[in-house]
């Protein structure tokens, strides 16, 4: 969502909402860490964050070229890594 603009922030309070109320059977632990995981990676890879924007302005480069290109490949490691470190330390 925040690929679209919206506030991280705001992404995780409303999904959390959602996920923590519904009846699902992932802990609530497993379900915190992966929304603060997706927060982290929303600021890293999207072209609306202020200091992608202001790294892109430095750079004279287009936001999308710093969010994708320059962090993605290490905004996927983190995904990676983050997920086995989810599932490891919640099971």
């Amino acid at each position: 969502m925040a690929l679209l603009g919206i506030h991280p922030l705001v992404s995780i309070t409303l999904l959390g909402q959602v996920l923590l109320t519904s009846q699902v059977t992932i802990p609530t632990l497993a379900i915190a860490l992966a929304l603060n995981v997706g927060g982290a990676l929303s600021y890293l890879v999207s072209p609306f964050e202020g200091a992608i924007v202001l790294i892109s302005d430095l750079a004279d480069v287009p936001p999308t070229t710093v969010a994708i290109k320059y962090n993605g490949w290490f905004g996927l490691w983190f995904l990676l890594l983050s997920t086995v470190g989810i599932y490891f330390f919640t099971n």
